[in-house]
């Protein structure tokens, strides 16, 4: 007797800029490939609204609650009736208050600590700088921006999977799976 496949259920994937979307693609399409294919858990960023500046899933930035307000409630007004998968980085002052509301939406989010670069050239133990050494988030944020360009010679949305693979390679699939909880959590 042939066994029932169950239904597949559908994430829209939205993610703050191109560097989160990469890092979202090397997890599920390569580094966790076949955990993600034998799930019944899909994710697709089709999500285009152009006056917003959103494209392919991507927010482009958000600066503040303000502005993720504006996008966010066009993405659910434009996509009512479906879940959406945030992947965002969590350097703004307004980041609880951004965590809050999509989860008053019922949508889920998953928060980079503190940002793609802080945390891909922590884990590549290039030893960079916490927030508190800084005046303000901008200022770590520009700072890990410009560390990153200096330390990996491009820019964090310039990486492509070899480059990934070189940073995970001496992380445990453990480790990964608890920086990126939310992510692995929609599997089970």
């Amino acid at each position: 007797m042939d066994k029932k496949k169950g239904f597949n259920v559908y994430y829209l994937l939205v993610s703050e800029g191109t560097a989160e979307f990469n890092l979202f693609a090397y997890l599920t399409k390569n580094k966790f490939k076949a955990l993600f294919e034998q799930s019944k858990i899909k994710f697709s960023p089709k999500i285009e609204i152009v006056e917003a500046g959103i494209s392919q899933g991507k927010l482009l930035g958000i600066g503040n609650i303000g502005v993720f307000r504006s996008k966010y409630k066009l993405i659910r007004k434009c996509y009512n009736g479906q879940t959406r998968f945030f992947l965002l980085d969590k350097d703004l002052d307004d980041s609880s208050e951004i965590g809050t509301l999509i989860k008053q939406g019922k949508d889920i989010v998953q928060f980079i600590e503190y940002n793609s670069e802080y945390l891909l050239l922590k884990l590549a133990d290039k030893n960079p700088r916490n927030p508190a050494d800084f005046n303000d988030m901008g200022c770590f944020r520009d700072y890990c921006k410009s560390e990153f360009a200096k330390q990996f010679k491009k820019n964090a949305s310039d990486f492509k999977d070899v480059d990934f693979d070189l940073v995970f390679s001496n992380v445990g699939d453990e480790e990964i799976r608890s920086i990126f909880a939310e992510l692995f959590s929609t599997l089970s």
